[in-house]
């Protein structure tokens, strides 16, 4: 999972500069649409992947999903207009749709009441070391090999990864599981139960995966200018959006587990979520700031809501729905957060010109704040629930 998120982050990290862009023959406008276009499409994709999911046996599904990613790099690193990136960006909203349904399925497979929280923040923990793995690659692949280069190079990690996965991945659904009947209708997909934990995940995916992911590079120059001048090195623009971007996910990556082993010992999951999206909020007011010092502060403590809000969602719904529904439930949340993060790039890039960064930050702490009031609203409903006799532990 780790090295299946080089290539695609690549492209949040260096493609939104105008030297990057303006050579793989796109406009600004594009490079908005083809960062969000691959979330849209998994409206439909994870739909699919739930049923699958729910149906067959996992390895087959996430091995081949794994070299569908490898075959997008490779089309990023060939492409040069819009059309052949709106592919690549489509095969990848696919992919990923089975990787990440999957992944998180087989989280639920092995885990018992008193466990998910914690297996769920540790799966967490991996998918931001990816992230924060590629972002840093990333940056650094563009500026020692070029972006198409660098690309190419993403492919092959890729790739390798799949033939790992076609020798040493276990399948976790148990022979005894019998398949759901037949999904005729969306009153099969378990949508009522999915979207009290789908609301924080949709502020987070558009705050996080949408905004930041493509503003970072620009948030950045404001600050340092096209390259970061130390005493003793000079750092690049691109390498430098990608180091930092590595930094900032590690406090996702500390702050999965955190959540999720905290939301088990508690045996409630919203409080936790409401306190990690307060400090959200704060982070990412404290972004739009002007002083350096303060705004860096603000991006660590803000990602610590990436993470555990994410970890807590999962573990929701394996509290809330049968085992024969979990993919699908998982489907409906992440189609409704991959539709906050596909209108993150676009609506961020768009409103820079009257906005400017800054406000832009500030709008985004804002959702994360109203996000804390839903979950502190879901306190009192988690109670009526277990007084009702629906353990959430």
């Amino acid at each position: 999972m780790v090295l299946s998120l080089v290539g695609d982050n690549t492209l949040y990290t260096v493609l939104p500069d105008p030297t990057i862009w303006s050579r793989a023959g796109l406009t600004l406008g594009w490079v908005g649409v083809l960062l969000g276009v691959n979330r849209i499409v998994r409206l439909i994709f994870n739909t699919w992947a739930g049923v699958l999911f729910d149906r067959l046996p996992r390895r087959g599904l996430l091995i081949g999903s794994l070299a569908l990613g490898a075959v997008c790099n490779v089309i990023y690193a060939v492409a040069f207009g819009p059309v052949p990136f709106l592919i690549g960006r489509i095969l990848w909203g696919a992919a990923w749709s089975g990787l990440w349904i999957g992944g998180n399925t087989v989280i639920l497979d092995v885990s018992t009441d008193a466990t998910r929280g914690r297996n769920s923040g540790q799966f967490q923990m991996w998918f931001f070391t990816g992230v924060a793995v590629g972002a840093l690659l990333g940056g650094a692949f563009t500026d020692l090999f070029g972006f198409r280069g660098g690309l190419w190079i993403s492919a092959a990690i890729t790739g390798s990864a799949a033939i790992v996965w076609f020798f040493k991945l276990p399948e976790t659904r148990s022979v005894r599981d019998k398949p759901p009947s037949e999904v005729r209708s969306w009153r099969d997909f378990p949508i009522r139960e999915s979207l009290p934990a789908a609301v924080p995940v949709i502020a987070v995916r558009f705050v996080f995966a949408g905004v930041m992911a493509a503003t970072t590079i620009l948030w950045l120059e404001q600050y340092v200018g096209r390259q970061l001048s130390l005493t003793w090195i000079v750092i690049p623009l691109a390498t430098l959006t990608g180091g930092f971007s590595a930094v900032r996910v590690v406090a996702s990556i500390v702050g999965a587990p955190l959540a999720g082993r905290a939301s088990d010992r508690m045996g409630r999951r919203w409080p936790v979520m409401a306190i990690g999206l307060a400090v959200g909020a704060m982070g990412a007011w404290l972004m739009g700031g002007a002083v350096i010092w303060m705004a860096v502060f603000g991006a660590l403590i803000a990602a610590v809501t990436a993470g555990s809000a994410q970890a807590l969602a999962p573990a929701i719904i394996g509290d809330r729905v049968d085992k024969a529904r979990q993919s699908r439930a998982l489907s409906v949340l992440f189609s409704l957060g991959d539709v906050g993060s596909a209108l993150g790039p676009p609506l961020a890039l768009g409103l820079l010109s009257t906005l400017g960064i800054e406000g832009v930050y500030r709008m985004s702490a804002v959702v994360l704040g109203l996000a804390g009031v839903f979950a502190l609203t879901q306190i009192r409903a988690e109670r009526r629930l277990e007084r009702a006799g629906v353990s959430q532990s």
